[in-house]
């Protein structure tokens, strides 16, 4: 959801509908940027490399290589996906996603990919070492970032059953 001015000064649009204000995290939203742009000229110079080197590819090695290539850029398409989601949104519902999908398909299949490329590409053994450290920055940050804002929301939470505790307790005196 975006935060939306209206000309009244209200926070509502159409329908009544509130709106609610991003919280995003601006040093987890410049990782995922930078990620991404390596994410895509990794992808781009792997696809390069499996295009050069694909008369050595007619064979099982070569079939697995192209398989976890595409497992890869699937992978972290949908990595970045549900890290932009857990920035952009008060609640992580993508969370399972990115902590199931990292460390169950895309590292082992990026660990294939670099053991199979570096003795040939110190280029894409660059990149994928750039793009580990990157994902682990963003774990770390996003599991930092989601325990804070849960973390708030109870503290406000528990601040407003006390002030309605507290109302309904001089209600009761009166």
């Amino acid at each position: 959801m975006a935060t939306i001015e209206t000309p009244t000064g209200s926070s509502s649009y159409n329908y009544s509908l509130a709106l609610t204000p991003l919280r995003s995290n601006l040093l987890l939203q410049m990782l995922l940027q930078l990620n991404f742009y390596v994410s895509l000229i990794w992808s781009c110079s792997f696809l390069l490399r499996i295009v050069i080197w694909l008369d050595e590819l007619w064979n099982y090695k070569g079939l697995t290589v192209i398989v976890a290539y595409a497992l890869a850029v699937g992978a972290e398409s949908f990595r970045l996906y549900a890290g932009f989601s857990i920035n952009l949104r008060t609640g992580a519902t993508t969370m399972w996603l990115l902590l199931t999908l990292t460390p169950c398909v895309l590292l082992p299949t990026w660990v294939y990919l670099r053991l199979t490329a570096v003795s040939r590409n110190v280029w894409l053994g660059i990149l994928s070492n750039l793009q580990f450290v990157l994902i682990a920055l963003e774990a770390l940050v996003a599991l930092i970032n989601h325990a804070l804002c849960t973390s708030r929301k109870e503290r406000r939470q528990l601040e407003l059953t006390g002030y309605q505790l507290q109302k309904g307790f001089r209600d009761r005196t009166k």
